[in-house]
């Protein structure tokens, strides 16, 4: 439940760092659909959002929460809560983002897509990536542990003969 908490929090918080981002510097870093930077600027924006992503996800997995998925349920968390502020955003844009064209508020709507599909993609790729540490991982094989098969069987025999 505590995590389910903060892993919330923290996605309001990406919410509004982005929606802030946006609010603020938005007119200056979103080209018009169709002009010839527009692909540049789009690319470069996803390109951010993917490294910040990446180190969010870390932070999660290595810091926070460092069991196996907890990057993933933020990433799901995180797409949850901003598609659901979105909506609002995308039906209020003109009060939100005041300063935007009708193009501008495309790709926007164009970065946000992009950038949802990675919250559900990064952090679970993160979560792949990251090992377990050694004492959260129980090896079923004695090669997993380094010893060579007849070591493993003499103290498996040694211990069932004290018994």
């Amino acid at each position: 439940m505590r995590q389910g908490f903060i892993l919330t929090g923290l996605a309001l918080a990406v919410w509004i760092v982005s929606t802030l981002f946006f609010s603020l510097f938005g007119d200056w870093v979103l080209g018009e659909v169709g002009e010839a930077n527009f692909g540049s600027s789009l690319f470069l924006l996803e390109i951010l959002t993917f490294l910040v992503l990446i180190g969010l996800s870390l932070v999660v997995r290595l810091r926070l929460f460092p069991e196996k998925g907890s990057a993933t349920r933020f990433g799901f968390t995180a797409a949850a809560v901003g598609l659901l502020l979105d909506t609002f955003t995308v039906m209020k844009r003109e009060q939100v983002f005041p300063d935007f064209s009708e193009q501008q508020h495309h790709a926007w709507s164009v970065w946000m897509t992009l950038a949802y599909a990675m919250f559900l993609l990064v952090p679970a790729v993160v979560d792949r990536l990251v090992p377990e540490k050694k004492s959260d991982i129980r090896a079923e094989e004695p090669e997993e542990l380094g010893l060579p098969e007849d070591e493993t069987k003499a103290s498996s025999y040694s211990a069932h003969a004290e018994e």
